[in-house]
């Protein structure tokens, strides 16, 4: 399933959320690149299970450096999930795998 366009997608930068199928289910995620690398992720905060973002597209703080939990601004390593402040330390965010082919982000088989 292709989601966006790499290049729709700065570095540093987010887009989202995007309505995927997931176990049968359908679910939101988003996409982080940062540092020449995608990641995507379910839009959904480790301690509140609420969205991440305040609008489409914003899951970055002001600096790009870390994504931003809207809510109560947890903030999580954009590489890996891991968040790295707020309430929710030691959890993660749940990965999705996606991949670049032939400059499009696809979404692999989960």
């Amino acid at each position: 399933m292709i989601l966006c366009s790499l290049d729709e997608l700065g570095d540093p930068g987010a887009k989202g959320p995007f309505v995927v199928t997931l176990d049968g289910e359908a679910r939101k995620i988003f996409l982080i690149r940062y540092d020449g690398q995608v990641r995507a992720y379910l839009d959904s905060c480790p301690h509140l299970f609420v969205p991440l973002e305040m609008e489409d597209d914003k899951f970055l703080d002001l600096t790009g450096s870390e994504i931003i939990c809207s809510v109560h601004g947890a903030r999580f390593d954009p590489l890996t999930g891991g968040c790295v402040w707020g309430p929710c330390r030691g959890r993660r965010l749940s990965p999705v795998p996606v991949a670049v082919v032939g400059g499009q982000v696809v979404m692999e088989n989960p």
